[in-house]
């Protein structure tokens, strides 16, 4: 059958028109689709609009409790200058002047009274708003939602803030820490500085608190973050070595202790120097574990660092310093053992502990408990057998070398 000129002419044009309409639909669509987009993201844009009105005013409500707070310190520090005048007025003499022995006394027992009240009420202040954000960030998790940013740097600065004022709860100073490091977590990278110092003051206050092994596991990640990031040599990273050292020994892992202890000591006093604390400290644990071991060589090198201690606490602190008088009672109880075993001189050993019992007697008074106990253990050394070395063993003197000539060749 065929259609008519008009007929191919009426289905040409409705197939034309048919296109037509598809396109329409088409774009249609398509404008749909980029108006469900636009929507999107002005969603995405008012969610962070909101969030970020929710933290400026958790900011403003932290001014306001501030400003509150130091209305009230304030408010007491007047109050207390008003009774100090008038404790004042009391003790004024028959002309109206105070005494100066009276104006000391006054002056002495109110600083005192109003250091203490304002430590105290400033603890109660930071525990308030240390459970209020503790309260406040748990009923936030449990809604699913994030603590921000400020919230997170500020439980870190509590818990400083606590220390700084002597009050010590590490109970309450892990939960901040840990509330803190999950505010961190969320919104820095895993090695920022900010986090792995966070997750470092975590392990000590896990240490404080007896859970070793978790704290070490904390240690363990400072340190090999802080050494990928930082570098080996920061003070950060041998901070968090010698941490995870001491935390190693605590443990019973006293091979990987001694390694960490000695790699901390090598770096903190060729960056630090000898005279630094850290170096000092790190040398003294590493001195106290070689000592443990049973070796003559193990002695031997705890003597060599004993010496070297006793020089660096002189030059750090002075010669009369408790911790340069400790540096030298040990350098002799080493060398007290080292004679025990037979590797060193029992002459340089009791030289050494009446050198050390003459020393505390100097600074301390022979009445003091260091100097009492420096002499008791001379009196035990000297009542001790006094067997000699066999004949065969030759001492070298020279330089302060205790070893016998045998052992010298194969040190």
């Amino acid at each position: 059958m065929f259609l008519s000129s008009v007929g191919v002419a009426a289905f040409s044009d409705g197939r034309m028109m048919e296109g037509q309409e598809l396109q329409s639909v088409s774009k249609l669509e398509e404008q749909l689709q980029q108006a469900r987009q636009r929507s999107k993201e002005l969603r995405q844009q008012l969610r962070l609009e909101l969030e970020a009105a929710s933290e400026l005013e958790k900011r403003l409500e932290k001014v306001r409790a501030d400003k509150a707070v130091t209305r009230q310190l304030i408010a007491q520090e007047l109050q207390e200058v008003k009774v100090a005048h008038a404790k004042l007025q009391e003790v004024k003499g028959r002309d109206g002047t105070p005494t100066e022995r009276a104006r000391q006394a006054l002056s002495s027992s109110v600083l005192a009274s109003d250091t203490g009240a304002l430590t105290v009420q400033r603890c109660d202040v930071l525990q308030q708003r240390a459970r209020a954000l503790l309260h406040g960030g748990a009923d936030l998790e449990a809604a699913g939602g994030n603590s921000c940013l400020s919230e997170a740097r500020e439980a870190a600065e509590i818990v400083e803030q606590l220390e700084d004022l002597g009050h010590g709860d590490d109970a309450l100073y892990r939960a901040l820490l840990q509330f803190s490091l999950r505010g961190l977590e969320r919104h820095l990278e895993p090695d920022d500085p900010e986090v792995l110092a966070r997750v470092h003051s975590l392990g000590v206050s896990l240490e404080n608190l007896g859970e070793k092994t978790l704290a070490l596991q904390f240690y363990q990640r400072a340190y090999e973050s802080r050494s990928q990031r930082l570098g080996s040599e920061h003070r950060d990273t041998l901070d968090s070595g010698y941490n995870l050292a001491t935390c190693y020994r605590n443990v019973g892992k006293l091979s990987e202790a001694e390694v960490l202890f000695e790699n901390v000591l090598t770096c903190s006093q060729r960056v630090l120097g000898s005279q630094c604390p850290l170096t000092i400290d790190t040398a003294e644990q590493l001195a106290d574990l070689l000592e443990r071991k049973d070796g003559w060589k193990d002695l031997v090198a705890a003597w060599k660092l004993r010496r070297s201690l006793l020089e660096w606490s002189r030059s750090a602190y002075g010669e009369d310093d408790p911790a340069a008088l400790l540096a030298m009672a040990k350098l002799a109880g080493v060398l007290k053992r080292a004679a025990d075993a037979g590797v060193a001189s029992r002459l340089a050993a009791a030289e050494a502990l009446k050198a050390s019992v003459a020393r505390h007697q100097k600074v301390l008074g022979a009445e003091s408990p260091e100097a009492i106990q420096a002499a008791a253990e001379l009196a035990e050394f000297m009542a001790s057998s006094g067997a000699k070395a066999p004949p065969r063993l030759k001492w070298f003197q020279a330089g302060g070398d205790l070893l016998h000539e045998d052992q010298r060749d194969h040190a």
